[in-house]
Parts: structure tokens; sequence; C-alpha cells
């Protein structure tokens, strides 16, 4: 069974490496990173060379991707699955290129058609055999646009088996030499982490002044230097999975609470009950065009599924105001505990424990089926 995995996120990299490494007899290619690969991923791409956000910023990327789209097409003939993972902006058009050459199409993690661009439901409906979804209300969502032939799967989501710490507390503060600290997370995108390394370091360096905290950055090996290097002058451990097998979530389990950039990650904190401030940088044109085209308030994951702010969200404003925010939150064990009395209502939404078996049964039968 050969199986073509497109992958455009770090999170679903993450979900597929849980779920995958536990099964046999899959010959899988796709666009990786060095966690698939250490199961046995076959490399067409990385991921790192195609993850971008906003439209400003995806364009010095076309030609990249074009060459790409050229490369999968070449080799899906001899696929005998596609699973698509979430990046429509990637995924989508990829999808419209290919479909007539690959037998049969999965669709692993919903594109947030219900914040925006619900177009793309249709070409989902219409193009995919299979819809695997993480949020319960994407179901009922699905159902309005499906045509008899897609079949929709929500069988919890894989975090909540997932989100778990690696290492003991009294481990962790002896790795990161402190027991009172601050989680920063700039992103999981270059184009993240460059925008938000500097922002991250004006709070922080206020933050560090004032309440003398330390601060602990979780990230991969390619960010490290550049990381590094911007906060060499504070008192700033930055961590990889050279350094713990799980260093954001070992962060997000034991620091006192955490700003993190809009993502994957802010649901991955509310889950380990970290209080945090979800923040988040963009172009200005990019900014602007999002605010004409999104449909829902809130940009965290955990606001959007609770449907109300649980979370502070500082989208788009200077660092003084994220500072602000911050003290307040480090501040405030009232706000703290009220913060994780939400996410206890979050995590009951999201389901029992034993997600990854479930995932990898349904993926098995759908791959076997005729």
């Amino acid at each position: 069974m050969r199986v073509f995995f497109s992958v455009g996120e770090r999170s679903a990299s993450n979900y597929l490496y849980h779920t995958f490494k536990e099964i046999k007899g899959i010959e899988a290619w796709g666009i990786t990173d060095e966690r698939l690969e250490s199961i046995g991923f076959k490399s067409v791409a990385k991921i790192e060379d195609l993850s971008v956000v906003g439209i400003v910023e995806a364009l010095p990327k076309v030609p990249f991707v074009l060459r790409l789209y050229k490369k999968i097409e070449k080799l899906l003939p001899y696929m005998d699955v596609l699973v698509l993972c979430d990046a429509p902006a990637f995924n989508l058009p990829l999808l419209k290129r290919v479909r007539h050459k690959v037998k049969k199409v999965i669709y692993f993690i919903s594109p947030q058609v219900w914040a925006w661009k619900e177009d793309r439901a249709k070409v989902i409906a219409q193009q995919v055999d299979h819809l695997i979804v993480l949020f319960p209300f994407e179901v009922e969502f699905y159902k309005r646009y499906s045509n008899g032939r897609l079949h929709i799967h929500y069988v919890g989501h894989p975090l909540v088996d997932i989100a778990k710490p690696s290492q003991s507390k009294e481990s962790f503060e002896k790795l990161v030499g402190a027991q009172r600290v601050v989680g920063l997370f700039p992103g999981s995108r270059w184009n993240e982490v460059k925008r938000h390394t500097q922002y991250l370091r004006r709070v922080f360096a206020q933050l560090s002044r004032k309440e003398h905290i330390y601060g602990v950055i979780p990230t991969f090996e390619t960010f490290k230097d550049y990381i590094e290097l911007a906060f060499k002058d504070l008192p700033v451990k930055v961590l990889t999975h050279k350094d713990t097998p799980t260093p954001a979530y070992d962060v997000m389990s034991y620091s006192v609470m955490s700003l993190i950039a809009s993502g994957t990650a802010e649901l991955e904190a509310s889950l380990l009950l970290n209080p945090h401030v979800v923040f988040y940088q963009v172009n200005p044109l990019t900014y602007l065009l999002g605010k004409m085209l999104v449909k829902v308030k809130w940009i965290s994951l955990t606001n959007l599924i609770l449907k109300r702010q649980a979370v502070p969200e500082i989208v788009q404003k200077d660092w003084g105001t994220l500072y602000r925010h911050a003290e307040h939150l480090l501040t405030s064990e009232h706000l703290k505990q009220e913060m994780k009395e939400s996410f206890l209502e979050l995590r009951k939404l999201l389901g029992q424990e034993g997600v990854l078996e479930k995932l990898r049964e349904l993926f098995l039968s759908i791959f076997q089926e005729s």
C-alpha cells in the first residue's frame, strides 16, 4: 500500500507521527519533516519550505509551489491513496490538479471553512472520498454540503492523547535551571518566528525586569540559533527535541503562564491547563484583507470551541498591549484559576482518551476498502 501525505503544517505532522508510528506495511511518501522521516516517510519536500501564513507572505513561494505540484503529479499515479492534511491554500489547488490521477482521496484535518472561505467546503465535498474532522461541530457543518459521496468521520481530537509532558516537574526545573518560568511561543513557521521573535523579546525584557521571571522557548532545531541570538542578553533558555522529547508540552505543563502565537499550540496549552495570552502579527495588508474575509469573532481555537473569550487575544497590537495583558495574567491567581476552569470544560468537549487508536483503525479501514 503506497500512500502520499501532503502536509503543510507542523501540527498535522505531529498527529501523523503519533498515528502512523504504530502502523506497519504502509509505504509512505510526502511533504515531511524530521519526525515523519524518522518513522520511514520518504520525502519529496520539507514542511518548512512550504509553510507560510498570509497572502502577501506567500507570494515569494509561488515558483517553488508550482515546481512541487509538477513533482507530485508525476508521483501520484503510483500511489494508492492521497492524504491531504489541512493547508488548504496548497492542498485544494493540488486536489483540483490531481484528482483524476489518484484512486482515493482522504482529507485529514478540515480547513477552517467555518471561519472563512466557506466555498472550500463545496470543493472538498465534490472531490474528496473521506473527510476526517477534529471538532464535533464540523460534522454537522459538512453535512449541508455532502452529496452522498463524501464520508465524514469524527473520532475525537488526537491532542487529547498526544498533549502530555515527557518528564517530571523536578526534571524540567533542573533542565531549565529555574522554578518559576514563562513559556514563549513565537510560532512554528519561519515567517512567524522572524516576525514574532523581536516582538516577544520586547515584552519579555520588560516582564523579566519587573517580575524577575525566567523565560523558556520551545522550538525546532531549524530556528534555535536565530532565537538564541535574539534573546542572548535575557534570562531565557531555548529547548528543542534534542533537549527533551516534547519541549512544548513540557513548557506548557510546568510554566506559570505562556505567551503563544495563534495556532495549534494555543489549543495544546489549554488542554495542558496552561494559562496563556494568544497573539499574532501579520503584514498590514494581509491583516486588512483577513478582516474583510473572516467570519468568526476569535482567532484562538479555545475561544472558538467554547464560543466565548476565555483567552485574551492580542492581534496586530503593539508589544506594550501584549505586555500589559501578560503582566496582568502573571500577577492574578484568580484569573489563572478562572482560565483553568474554562480549559477543563474544553477538555470535556473534545472527548475521551483513546483517539489515536481510533484514528489508526479508521485510516486502515479506509486504506483497505475496495
